[in-house]
């Protein structure tokens, strides 16, 4: 599975891929012109499917702004195709040219003689975010000669990746990506099939194998693509050896994501130390190596606009990030920095998202935060920051997700963080916070994990805690909180994780917790309770 930040990456993605698609396929305008065999193809391959409503996964759904729905439930006799769910026609021949079927509830096997191939005209084609049952894809796909589009990602096909997935030599973007599931839908491309898909789309723009094992591919194939080559996507991939960082002179390339094995580190990629210059907008590498530092070049990539590093770098952050001005997203975490955060980071003003956690950077949060305005997401956690927590981080007033946890910081947990209304996350485990749970945190409705273990808390629970009504995950645990549980508290009904481990609570155990319909993690072991209070 990815990781959380590469998971929103993936789907920011499959956003952008998608709305590609669909720009395509709105230009085509509907028309009442239909014939009777390419709509009767469309309902044969209606039918040998059925929908399930667990068949397209909502969230991932959500990042095309769609919730996941039945199209082919428009599919009727009598209808012209034209004016169906998801497809889309010529406006003079009638003809079906694009498909999108994606998030469409489709449940079952993708069969190899599927009437879907007796469309000869059809350009565009998404069956993405489907249930096809670990099915293979099937070697009849050669048949869209003048196929563009193609994407069939996080759909469980498994199997090798046919051969003849190489021949379409019209395609433009193609997305193969499995990422979502288990090694039983694992899709695997072999070193020949890609050596000719190279060679053969020599007018592909987008090329996106997130998941897709590719163990036994030689990373340099890649450097035979199209020039023309625009996005390149191949995290999760099992890709090992070096990379060439002659992928950076890509005359065209402006979104590039690359990872190896977090743990085996296995892949690496040299990042240019001088003349980097590259239209590059986006750029992620995780789970490899990098080199020792961050090199001075990185500011010469002056349209990045997201930027995550996870490649065991050291030393400090180099001051030419500070010519990156049209950075968003800035994740430096996982590495091993040291230092201090520089305040050149304040001038950063367009910044949605700041991740460092996870290096060995230290001394206070800098004031010049501050600056960050835009922050929807501050992530400091596992470092070795010390001081209380600036006020200044209340005035960050965008901030959905804050994680300070894992330092050493101290003092009481400051009231200027009730101005964070939109908080959904909050994590201040793992230092040396005192006192009491301040009383604004019960304000905070957002809240969906509230993470305040082992620190030195003290006082009663608050029962305000209860108006916290989305709230998922709570860890009060290693803490010395004291008295009994609130009795009215019941209104957890989101709860799956509660920890009120090792403290000094007492009193009877209320009822309530039992009954929490969707608990799966309690623990209130090591405390003083005297039994269950019925």
């Amino acid at each position: 599975m990815l990781s959380t930040p590469l998971c929103l990456l993936f789907c920011f993605l499959c956003l952008k891929i998608a709305f590609s698609s669909s720009l395509h396929a709105s230009s085509f305008s509907t028309t009442q012109l239909c014939s009777h065999e390419e709509a009767f193809a469309l309902l044969q391959f209606k039918t040998s499917f059925s929908t399930n409503n667990t068949a397209s996964d909502p969230e991932r759904c959500n990042t095309y702004h769609t919730k996941p729905y039945s199209k082919t439930e428009s599919w009727k006799e009598g209808v012209g195709c034209c004016s169906w769910d998801g497809v889309s026609c010529d406006n003079v021949t009638g003809h079906v040219i694009a498909l999108d079927l994606s998030c469409s509830l489709l449940s079952g096997t993708f069969p190899s003689n599927s009437t879907l191939f007796l469309l000869k005209n059809l350009q565009s084609l998404n069956l993405s975010f489907n249930d096809f049952r670990l099915s293979k894809i099937p070697t009849e796909i050669s048949q869209f000669t003048k196929l563009k589009h193609l994407d069939i990602s996080c759909s469980q096909f498994s199997g090798q990746v046919p051969a003849e997935i190489a021949h379409l030599p019209k395609l433009v973007s193609l997305n193969l990506s499995n990422y979502l599931y288990s090694d039983s839908a694992e899709l695997i491309l072999e070193t020949t099939t890609l050596r000719n898909l190279v060679q053969n789309l020599s007018e592909v723009r987008e090329l996106v194998l997130y998941g897709v094992n590719m163990t036994s591919v030689n990373p340099r194939f890649f450097m035979n693509l199209s020039s023309s080559l625009t996005t390149l996507g191949l995290a999760e991939s099992a890709l090992r050896g070096n990379f060439p960082n002659s992928i950076f002179r890509f005359p065209n390339l402006k979104n590039f994501y690359l990872s190896g094995s977090f743990r085996e580190r296995n892949l690496t990629i040299d990042l240019p130390s001088f003349n980097w210059s590259s239209p590059l907008q986006q750029l992620y590498l995780g789970g490899m190596d990098c080199g020792r530092g961050l090199p001075e070049s990185i500011g010469d990539l002056k349209s990045l606009q997201y930027l995550s590093l996870s490649c065991n770098l050291e030393g400090s952050i180099s001051t030419s990030l500070t010519k990156l001005t049209q950075l968003s997203v800035l994740d430096l975490s996982w590495n091993h920095f040291s230092g201090p955060i520089p305040a050149f980071i304040g001038n950063l003003s367009q910044l949605t998202s700041l991740g460092l956690f996870f290096n060995n950077l230290s001394g206070q949060i800098p004031s010049s935060v501050a600056n960050l305005t835009q922050l929807r997401s501050l992530q400091l956690s596992l470092n070795h920051f010390s001081g209380p927590i600036p006020a200044f981080i209340g005035n960050l007033y965008k901030l959905t997700s804050l994680g300070l946890g894992y330092n050493i910081l101290r003092g009481q947990i400051p009231s200027s963080l009730a101005n964070l209304t939109q908080l959904s996350v909050l994590d201040l485990s793992e230092n040396h916070f005192s006192g009491p749970i301040p009383a604004f945190i019960g304000n905070l409705y957002q809240l969906v994990s509230l993470l305040l273990s082992s620190n030195n808390l003290s006082g009663q629970i608050l029962s305000s805690l209860a108006n916290l009504t989305q709230l998922v995950v709570l860890r009060l645990s290693n803490n010395q909180f004291s008295g009994p549980i609130p009795f009215h508290a019941t209104r957890f009904s989101t709860l799956s994780t509660l920890d009120l481990s090792y403290n000094l609570l007492n009193g009877t155990l209320p009822p309530w917790i039992f009954t929490l319909p969707l608990l799966e993690d309690l623990n209130l072991g090591h405390n003083q309770f005297q039994g269950l209070n019925s």
